[in-house]
Formats: structure tokens, C-alpha cells, sequence
């Protein structure tokens, strides 16, 4: 039997990306760190000894060593190393040795994978790791390898027959389960940083489902299933599950810029929660700019004003899609609120009001949650005005508190 794990649907994606490499997503560092320390990775078949592999092999070893300990506090029973090993494949030679569960190597271009057949792990060490370190840094690579170890995981325990989606989730879950240890300092070669944890965020975003499709599950259900092993740990990883959107058939385009800033349904929405908690609600005036505004949305107190920069607006609606306008313009609304309610504004509360908005939607498909996910992540004017800045991590764990919660979970 053939497993696959978090890249083995976008291998088209992938391969455009690395036979022609295109630049991140604007406002994306391009950032690696090197492992605290290295690891020959004289143990992996096939390697070629160079810093790409030392790295995989800093990431499997710290991964096992991980599971050694949170295995049997888990399920309660020793972890046991993988059998069949791990394999570099180098899908640029002209000919080489196929790992297991492959026929070519060329088959697993821009891929990794686990095998389950024989209890291993594959990587393209010339078209998926080298592209995520340059795009997205060394924990990007982390947090795949780990995704697909949580399959080898999922094997031990008894747990890997069921829903593709549910198992991918919770292969998600517990990479972000060891990347808190990592985050934690309790690794002994991996390092990582509030900065390369939003950048691997990013290429969990990347590396979703296209619209339409089922495999690996949406930007939303991949970054929230993996905020979850990472803040919970990998005992509630057997409970995550996908986000409620349903699909609608077909795709609809792109909404003109004129019709995203009318913003009367976003104002109706955020006046409702101010007039059920007994505030009064009077819509903020509209405006290309107000002072002090800075960015593509902003809001002014005195007179109460939601700015809306159109020139900005239109290159993230072409950059990312309408959904993300309306999430920013959301988040300003939101803002507006707290000061009617007089509550002390938080980015949290900010994150988790655009949250509860983005899920009230009605004809919210899949595709506008991740394009929301996106701008959440991707853009701090979401939870500006909220005193101490986020990082996007931070903006991303309240957004899906709003979307789960609803309103009523981000006020006090």
C-alpha cells in the first residue's frame, strides 16, 4: 500500500515551482536557519552528504527522538523507529535507484512520502526540499518530514485506515505536536523561530487542496490542524476535523473592487453584535484615507472612519483573491465595534471577530476561507489597533477561534 502524505497531491504545483522558481508570496522573507547542530546523513540511502540532507536527517532524527518520548505517553505502549529507513532521491540524474513504493525516481518529483508498506520515508532532494528552504526556510522542511512520520505514527497505533482527509489532518496535528517541542528548545539539532513558524504556516497555505478537490484538506483545516497538536500536544490529534464549508459547484471569479468596498453587509454584521450587547450602533463614515491610517485598510476614531486605500486593495484582490479585501475591510469594522462596546481593542479579540464575520458569510466556499487564511496570515493590518503586535501565527489561532466560536467567544 502506497501512503503518501503533505505534498504528494501538489506535485504539479511543485514541479512548475521548482523547473522555473518563482518568488514568495508578497511580503514573504526569504529565510533559512541551519540546524543547531548537524547530522551525517550517512544513514539515509541515496544521499549525497550535502546540506540538504544533513538537514533531513537533523529533522528524522529529532522526529524519532521526539516520538520516543510522546509515543508511550500517548498511546501507551513503546515508539519504534522506523524499519525500512529513509531515502533521498536526487529526481534530476538521468537515472538512479527508485526508493520504496516508486518504480522511477522521477516519480517522486517534488514529492515526499511515507511508504507504508515497508515503514519508510522518501524525499526529492533536488525539487521539493531545496524549494521550501529557499521559499520558506528549514522549518518548512521540518514540519513536511514530521507530517510524514505522523503517517508512520498513525500505522503504530492502529489508526491509519479511515477518511484521507481526517488522516491528513491528523498528520498535520502532530507535526505541529513535535515543531512546539522544537519551538520549545527540547530538541537537540533543531532550532526554530516566531518568524520561520510563520513561513512554514505559509507553505502549509501553499500546499492545500485546490478548489474542488479533496486530498489534504483546505489552508484553514491544514494551518488549524497543526495549531492544534502544536498547542495541545498529540493526545487530542485523533479528534481534529475538517472545516464545515461546502464546496459550491464551480468556481465564481473575482468580485469587482467597486463591489468589495461597498461594505453595508460587513457594517449590518458588526451592528448587530454591537446592538445585542446593548451598545449603539452608528456606521462608520468611509473614506480612501483618514489620519493616522496606515496600510490598505485603516480606522480613525474622531469622527469614527473606516479607511479604505483602492489602489492597495486591488493588488491583494489580484495578489490573493476578494475574499481577502473583505477580511481586511472586516477587521476595521471589527475594530469599530470594540470602540462602541468600550472594550479595550486586542489583536486577539480583533483576529477573532474577522474570524466569526468570514464563517457568517453566507455562499462561503472553501476557496474564500483560504484566501482569508491567507491575508490573515500573510498581513498584520488585520489585528492593528490592537496594542502589542502579532506574529502570524498568533493572528491565525484567534481567526479560527472566531470561525469555530462564532462572536460571543471573542468578547468579554
Amino acid at each position: 500500500m502506497r501512503a503518501f502524505g503533505l505534498v504528494a497531491v501538489t506535485v504539479a504545483l511543485l514541479i512548475s515551482a521548482c523547473s522555473a522558481p518563482t518568488a514568495p508570496p508578497p511580503g514573504v522573507a526569504e529565510t533559512t536557519a541551519a540546524p543547531a547542530a548537524s547530522v551525517d546523513p550517512a544513514f539515509v540511502h541515496g544521499t549525497d552528504g550535502g546540506a540538504t540532507d544533513e538537514l533531513a536527517a537533523a529533522v528524522v532524527t529529532d522526529v524519532q527522538r521526539y516520538w520516543a518520548q510522546a509515543y508511550p505517553e500517548t498511546f501507551g505502549s513503546p515508539w519504534r523507529n522506523l524499519d525500512g529507513g529513509f531515502f533521498s532521491v536526487d529526481t534530476a540524474a538521468s537515472s538512479g535507484t527508485a526508493p520504496p513504493c516508486a518504480s522511477t525516481p522521477q516519480e517522486v518529483e517534488g514529492n515526499a512520502y511515507y511508504c507504508q508498506s515497508v515503514d519508510a520515508i522518501a524525499w526529492d532532494r533536488a525539487a521539493l526540499l531545496p524549494v521550501l528552504r529557499e521559499h520558506y526556510g528549514d522549518t518548512a522542511v521540518a514540519v513536511v518530514l514530521a507530517h510524514e512520520i505522523g503517517h508512520a505514527v498513525q500505522q503504530r497505533a492502529g489508526l491509519a485506515d479511515g477518511e484521507p482527509l481526517r488522516l491528513e489532518s491528523m498528520a498535520d496535528c502532530y507535526a505541529g505536536s513535535f515543531l512546539r517541542w522544537v519551538s520549545d528548545g527540547r530538541a537537540p539539532h533543531l532550532r526554530t523561530s516566531p518568524q520561520q513558524l510563520d513561513d512554514a504556516l505559509r507553505a502549509i497555505t501553499v500546499f492545500r487542496d485546490p478548489v474542488g478537490t479533496s486530498g489534504h484538506g483546505t489552508a484553514f483545516d491544514r494551518v488549524t490542524a497543526f495549531q492544534h497538536g502544536f498547542n495541545g500536544g498529540p493526545r487530542g490529534c485523533t479528534d481534529v476535523r475538517e472545516s464545515d464549508v461546502a464546496e459550491p459547484t464551480g468556481h465564481d471569479p473575482n468580485s469587482p473592487l467597486t463591489a468589495l468596498l461597498d461594505t453595508t453587509a460587513i457594517a449590518d454584521h458588526f451592528g448587530e453584535i454591537v446592538t445585542e450587547r446593548g451598545g449603539r450602533w452608528v456606521p462608520p463614515a468611509r473614506a480612501d484615507r483618514c489620519p493616522g491610517a496606515r496600510g490598505p485598510v485603516g480606522f480613525c476614531l474622531s469622527p469614527p472612519t473606516v479607511a479604505a486605500d483602492p489602489a492597495a486593495l486591488a493588488r491583494t484582490r489580484d495578489d490573493i483573491g476578494d475574499q481577502a479585501v473583505t477580511t481586511l475591510l472586516a477587521s476595521r469594522y471589527a475594530l469599530a465595534a470594540l470602540t462602541e462596546l468600550h472594550q479595550r481593542p486586542t489583536g486577539a479579540a480583533l483576529s477573532c471577530l474577522t474570524g466569526a464575520f468570514t464563517a457568517a458569510q453566507p455562499h462561503l466556499s472553501p476557496g474564500d476561507l483560504d484566501e482569508a487564511v491567507q491575508v490573515v496570515l500573510e498581513s498584520d493590518a488585520v489585528s492593528r489597533g490592537g496594542g502589542t503586535p502579532m506574529t502570524g501565527f498568533e493572528r491565525i489561532a484567534a481567526f479560527s477561534d472566531g470561525v469555530r466560536s462564532g462572536a460571543g467567544g471573542c468578547l468579554t
